[in-house]
Formats: C-alpha cells, structure tokens, sequence
C-alpha cells in the first residue's frame, strides 16, 4: 500500500472501546457520539522502525505508524482525527479513508492534511538517515512545504500557518473590495489589501 516496503507491513484493528476508554474525559457526551458518527474503523497498516527498514531510532523517535482511519463522512471535525494521532504515544501518519478517496493526514504542532485522492496517486516517500528525519520528511510530504534555511520544523510549521491565515484574509478582503460601492471605503480596503501581500511575499 501506497509503495511501502512489504516488510513494514503489519495489521491491526483498533477497537472505539479502546480510544473511549483512553481518552474517557474527553469523548464524553455529545463529543464521542460525534466521534462515532465519523469514524468507522481504524487499522495500523503498517510500522517503519529499525527492525522493519533498518534505520536507526532516535531518542525523540523509536517507531512510525501508519494508521488507517475510515471515515463515514467526508466533512469530518479535524479535533477527532488529532485524537487518533495521540493514541498510541508515537508518531502516527494518518491515512483517511472515505469512500474510494483517500488523504494523509499527520500532527507535528498542529494537524496538517493532503488533499482527496485516489489511492495509486497517495506515494508514501521513506527519506533520511534515521527515524526523525523519517518523520520530518514525512510532516513536509504532506504538508507541501520546504523548511527555509536557518528555520527548524516547528518554525516553519508556524511560518506556513501564518501564511495561510494571511492567504485567507487577502481572498476575503478581495471579496470585500469587489462589493463595495463607495470609492473612498473601496481605497481603505484596497490599502489593507496591498498590506496583507506585502506582508505574505516578506515572510
């Protein structure tokens, strides 16, 4: 699946009782109903550490998972797919399941995601010399961005955040500035506008 070595291949299924029970504080109520509405199944599929790709562990980590998460929605609340992420106490690459689709999903700071795609399209690449390098190539692959010289992971996790906040407010300021009528409102949104790109293109 998804071009992994034939030897990182395991299967397990995680039972819901087993998540319920884990994070009983936090599925309460109408949070777990939400959880179960979502979610239908989840499978590690498969396990890269030193004994399945001879690379090396690290102090900060031992063993990748890659879990699959079947969905029974497509518009699913991003806080349950965190949850998964947290479930084991190692780092989890996420495959999410929904109908023929599929998508990677991986937390490091926050939770980044790919977009929908067939499952021949979804390439899992297993790059570095040793299993945190693995898992930093990994949160790049699915995030699609390049860590900028003299900038750590986290950093630029951050950096990639802001420029989409910043992406979001120039689309709705832009919508803003096609509907108003009023010259003088139209040049203070324009203003802001020229703000926000100048801001993007310097970060």
């Amino acid at each position: 699946m998804f071009n992994l070595p034939k030897s990182t291949k395991i299967k397990k299924n995680i039972y819901k009782n087993t998540i319920y029970k884990k994070f009983s504080n936090e599925l309460i109520g109408k949070k777990k109903e939400n959880f179960d509405k979502e979610i239908k199944k989840i499978t590690i599929t498969n396990e890269i550490s030193e004994q399945s790709i001879s690379v090396k562990p690290t102090e900060e980590v031992s063993a990748i998972f890659l879990v699959l998460v079947e969905l029974k929605i497509k518009e699913f609340n991003e806080a349950n797919i965190s949850l998964v992420s947290r479930l084991f106490g190692q780092r989890i690459l996420l495959i999410l399941k929904y109908e023929d689709k599929y998508k990677l999903a991986i937390y490091e700071t926050r939770l980044l995601m790919g977009e929908w795609k067939e499952i021949d399209q979804i390439n899992v690449k297993i790059q570095g010399l040793d299993l945190s390098s693995v898992w930093d190539n990994f949160v790049i692959q699915v995030g699609k961005f390049e860590v900028e010289e003299g900038n750590s992971l986290v950093e630029q996790i951050e950096i990639e955040e802001e420029k989409e906040k910043l992406k979001q407010k120039i689309e709705k300021t832009e919508k803003k500035a096609r509907k108003e009528q009023q010259a003088k409102k139209k040049f203070e949104i324009f203003k802001k506008l020229k703000e926000y790109k100048r801001e993007l293109e310097e970060m």
